[in-house]
């Protein structure tokens, strides 16, 4: 077993997060073609890294919003913009509506960085 296939087996063991992604894709129906959110990925296992958290704003409505990065596995096309929902260990449900294309510059995983804004 190669090193890299070592290190892939040792960081999914540590993936408890289960994530869904979707985009908008042109579907064509008959002659009409439109823009329709498609599924890329389904309950695929991953790892959510908090990378910034800031306190809420003074206002009527509080804000949840953060910095955050996807940690996921090769040969997957992510494109920028996609909805990532994520599940974690604990069942907690977060959605990302705003994010990278993802960086597969590692033989490893490839990372999407992601924003969560969301009211309280």
């Amino acid at each position: 077993m190669t090193d890299f296939a070592k290190a892939i087996r040792a960081m999914k063991s540590l993936w408890t997060d289960k994530v869904t992604i979707t985009a908008t894709q042109a579907v064509k129906v008959g002659h009409i073609t439109s823009n329709q959110p498609v599924t890329l990925v389904k309950d695929e296992p991953a790892k959510v890294i908090l990378k910034s958290q800031s306190a809420s704003q003074e206002g009527f409505y509080g804000t949840d919003s953060y910095d955050a990065e996807l940690l996921i596995r090769t040969g997957l096309e992510i494109p920028a913009g996609a909805v990532i929902t994520v599940t974690d260990q604990n069942g907690v449900v977060t959605k990302y509506k705003r994010s990278s294309k993802g960086y597969s510059g590692y033989a490893t995983h490839q990372e999407i960085a992601m924003i969560r804004e969301e009211k309280a």
